[in-house]
């Protein structure tokens, strides 16, 4: 079952430029699960679709924490 999710940057290292956004599209794109991404720089956010029977909201924002961005769950 697919499920939304968004992110909030919150800690020093933030999303600066489309360069930035790419980069962790590319980088959650490539954990098994997830089916669309979309950062934003302007807003701080990151939204991604995943398959919720294949991965969980920690091991996104697990994956973000190891390429320096501190997030937190929006609800």
């Amino acid at each position: 079952m697919f499920k939304s999710i968004t992110l909030e940057v919150v800690g020093n290292q933030r999303l600066a430029c489309a360069g930035c956004e790419e980069r962790v599209e590319d980088l959650l794109k490539g954990l098994e699960g997830v089916g669309q991404v979309r950062a934003q720089a302007r807003k701080q956010r990151i939204e991604v679709l995943f398959d919720s029977a294949k991965l969980d909201a920690g091991a996104i924002a697990d994956r973000l924490a190891q390429a320096g961005y501190e997030t937190r769950l929006e609800v």
